[in-house]
């Protein structure tokens, strides 16, 4: 049984470090390989667990109505996370969407982002946005099936201008 569960600053605020940057350490690997791009021209610093905890709030939100973080957990251990966050009105933004090695395959991910999907709409919000690294094709795929297509860089988006022209930046109606 998987349990969806609220992430609250700062409770949670260690857990949401080591659940992002795994995740972001994740997507950052497969990126390097594909592009002459180091972690300083991503993060500040180079160091994806300094940059956390100031991006942290900005990537939960202020909490319903208006954003929403989810903690995946299953027989009580974190397995993934994912959250909605707005970006202006009647926008929001999926953002985070990650579930770990360990449990994939078993359409957590789709389930999740089916979440987040109604969350959004629960919120009043009428577009979702999200970006993806080109190497998460997996993901991509979901995307595309749920209904989202391809569309420029939008002015919210967390990933730096160096990545824009090799990113993946995607939209749907709600």
């Amino acid at each position: 049984m998987i349990r969806y569960r609220v992430a609250r600053l700062p409770d949670d605020a260690a857990l949401l470090i080591d659940l992002n940057a795994e995740y972001l350490h994740s997507v950052f690997a497969g990126v390097a390989e594909r592009f002459p791009v180091t972690l300083a021209d991503i993060f500040p610093g180079g160091d994806i667990r300094a940059y956390l905890p100031e991006a942290l709030p900005k990537i939960i939100g202020n909490g319903p109505p208006e954003s929403i973080f989810h903690i995946l957990e299953q027989a009580g251990q974190p397995i993934g996370m994912g959250g909605v966050r707005r970006v202006r009105e009647g926008v929001c933004e999926m953002k985070r969407v990650y579930v770990r090695d360990a449990v994939r395959g078993q359409g957590l991910g789709r389930r999740l982002v089916e979440r987040l999907i109604a969350d959004a709409r629960g919120f009043g919000y009428h577009t979702m946005l999200l970006d993806s690294a080109p190497t998460l094709t997996t993901a991509i795929a979901l995307y595309e099936r749920l209904g989202f297509s391809r569309i420029p860089a939008y002015p919210e988006v967390e990933v730096p201008p160096i990545m824009h022209p090799h990113w993946v930046f995607m939209g749907r109606a709600l």
